[in-house]
């Protein structure tokens, strides 16, 4: 027969089983987790929201089981945890620091004063990060201690105790304030009612979540980014993202062309505009219950931003220009921005400057402004060709000699003349898939430095870019043209025949190919590509690289994800969704993971 303890407390409304298991502790004078052993239970495992712990603790207190369930987080692994209904990560639900509303534990003091079964107790739902508000006080939630250890943290009944005084004097007291829409619409939530806005139809925290960093963003507006929010100002992020974001994408977009517009123009760059919002979700939040948000957010630059081949979209280079602003057109077509604007005018194709945007933001698409377009005189002199590509004299000397920009017109009765439109195309495709760069470091260096330093002509490392030889390849996002072409001086010296070792490292290999470190060296460990041994130039200790020839043969054998996207003119993540359809699987003899990398043999596309 079950034991039944006599002098278990209550348990009460909303509260968590290892609040409840810490009260029950205390009413018999015992340590948590010293308690938890004696009855058979584990309080990691009640921390965890363990059904089996849990319903255990029910029977040992004659408590319904579903009550201490339906407000218990539990853990499912890697971080995650279920709990009302969502599965949400352990930043949403189990931070370090434990949060409540003081009003709430007075009145809990107060009643555990005549009947102990009624002492302080956690709220379920002041464990979700998005809340913040007492919706009974309208007082926000204070941070009531913040410990490490899990067991030490949610030990409630022994925290409690030394927080007494301080909630007794209303020293960690916010000021009340009324509820926003959000804090209405996330307790709804939390509650299991739906509210019927766009929002609803997405996981409850991913949804929060995008309010508070697209709330972020749009403070930028009226804060400097650098300024953090104060513990009691949190709600101010979700407040603002939830205004727009529960009128649904329209509301959505409306305040990401709010920030477009705030100062700055395209040239920026999406990462400036929209700062943390776009950082996460590019790089962070990249699971599948984001993929709604990032989605919206890349649609929107798309459909809103003058972007062109060399330039990146979320960690993926664009390949093909949607969208030309003045400024870029302009720049593309090397005529005065001026001219280019007054002739779009005149047919139709943009505003004029004083009803209109910018020259940075005023767009349009290169099909409407064709005829426009098609029609400029784009035969321009040597000394312009060279302005407008930013290319020096000496260069586009040495460069012509190579076979490089040849005249498109030449004659005894005239200068030679360059059609710059195709100068221009020419140097978009050796910005083609090129990765974006902000300040080039490390081994980065201009193209036309890269020459003089390695003591070759400029043409040379440009045959290199033109054959797609080098797999790394830059551009400066805040340089046009020539002079935005970088490159790494090791690949380039390897491609040289001039190495200072048998060949280049496994990690600098990796980075060239876009493969992770790991899954390279373990390419070479199960010798499914051939390496070099030699010493290391530095240390002298004996290391693997990859000579020429070790890195023809990998090349010959597979590709990686990255470069396939480059190849067939995707983005990645449509690739990867094509290969998956056709039953394409990424190279993994015997199960082993090699990370996004392909035998050419098996690729159908």
């Amino acid at each position: 027969m079950t034991r039944r303890l006599s002098m278990a407390p209550q348990h009460s409304e909303r509260e968590p089983a290892f609040s409840y298991l810490s009260r029950v502790a205390a009413r018999y004078g015992v340590p948590t987790r010293d308690f938890a052993a004696d009855m058979g239970l584990s309080f990691s495992r009640i921390i965890d929201g363990d059904p089996k712990d849990i319903t255990a603790l029910a029977e040992l207190t004659d408590t319904e089981a579903a009550r201490l369930l339906v407000w218990s987080p539990k853990y499912l692994g890697n971080r995650n945890h279920y709990f009302r209904g969502h599965v949400m990560h352990a930043k949403a639900i189990k931070e370090s620091s434990v949060r409540g509303c003081p009003d709430c534990l007075r009145e809990d003091f107060e009643n555990g004063a005549s009947a102990p079964e009624h002492s302080p107790f956690i709220r379920g739902e002041w464990l979700f990060r998005p809340i913040t508000l007492c919706a009974k006080h309208n007082r926000p939630l204070s941070s009531l201690w913040q410990v490490s250890a899990q067991q030490d943290r949610y030990d409630v009944a022994s925290r409690m105790v030394e927080i007494a005084p301080a909630i007794a004097s209303g020293e960690l007291d916010h000021e009340t304030r009324e509820p926003t829409k959000f804090d209405i619409w996330v307790a709804d939530r939390v509650a299991g009612r739906s509210t019927g806005i766009w929002l609803d139809q997405f996981s409850l925290y991913p949804a929060a979540h995008f309010c508070e960093l697209f709330g972020r963003a749009l403070w930028t507006v009226r804060i400097p980014k650098s300024q953090k929010f104060a513990p009691e100002e949190a709600h101010l992020a979700f407040w603002l993202g939830f205004k727009f974001a529960k009128d649904g994408e329209s509301g959505v977009r409306l305040g990401l062309s709010s920030l477009q517009e705030f100062e700055g123009g395209p040239t920026d760059g999406p990462k400036k505009k929209f700062g943390d919002l776009y950082d996460r979700l590019t790089f962070d939040l990249t699971n599948e219950d984001y993929a709604p948000f990032r989605n919206l957010l890349r649609d929107h630059i798309l459909k809103t931003w003058p972007l062109g081949p060399g330039d990146d979209l979320m960690g993926e280079p664009v390949l093909t220009r949607h969208l030309h602003s003045v400024l870029t057109a302009s720049r593309e077509y090397g005529i005065d921005s001026r001219r280019l604007r007054k002739l779009l005018v005149t047919a139709g194709v943009v505003r004029a400057v004083e009803q209109g945007r910018s020259d940075a933001w005023e767009l349009f698409t290169p099909e409407e402004a064709e005829p426009v377009l098609s029609r400029l005189e784009t035969l321009v002199s040597a000394t312009d060709l060279q302005d407008a590509l930013l290319i020096s004299r000496t260069h586009f000397e040495s460069l012509r000699k190579d076979g490089y920009f040849a005249p498109t017109l030449e004659g005894p009765e005239h200068k030679p003349l360059w059609d710059l439109r195709e100068a221009r195309s020419f140097i978009d495709g050796l910005l083609q898939g090129a990765e974006p760069v902000y300040v080039p470091m490390h081994s980065w260096a201009y193209l036309s430095d890269a020459a003089i330093r390695l003591k070759v002509s400029p043409g040379t490392i440009v045959r290199l870019v033109e054959e797609r030889r080098l797999h790394r390849v830059g551009k400066h996002v805040s340089r046009d043209g020539f002079s935005a072409i970088l490159v790494t001086l090791d690949e380039v010296e390897r491609l040289l025949d001039r190495p200072t070792t048998p060949g280049i490292s496994i990690q600098v290999f990796a980075k060239q190919c876009g493969l992770k470190d790991i899954y390279l060296r373990r390419l070479v460990r199960m010798a499914h590509i051939p390496s070099t041994e030699g010493r290391n130039p530095k240390t002298g200790a004996k290391q693997r690289f990859l000579s020429t020839e070790d890195i023809e043969a990998f090349y010959a054998r597979f590709i990686t994800l990255r470069d396939l996207a480059v190849e067939h003119g995707m983005n990645w993540q449509a690739l990867r969704h094509e290969l998956a359809k056709r039953g394409i699987a990424p190279f993994s003899p015997d199960g082993e993971d090699y990370g996004a990398v392909f035998e050419r043999d098996t690729i159908t596309l």
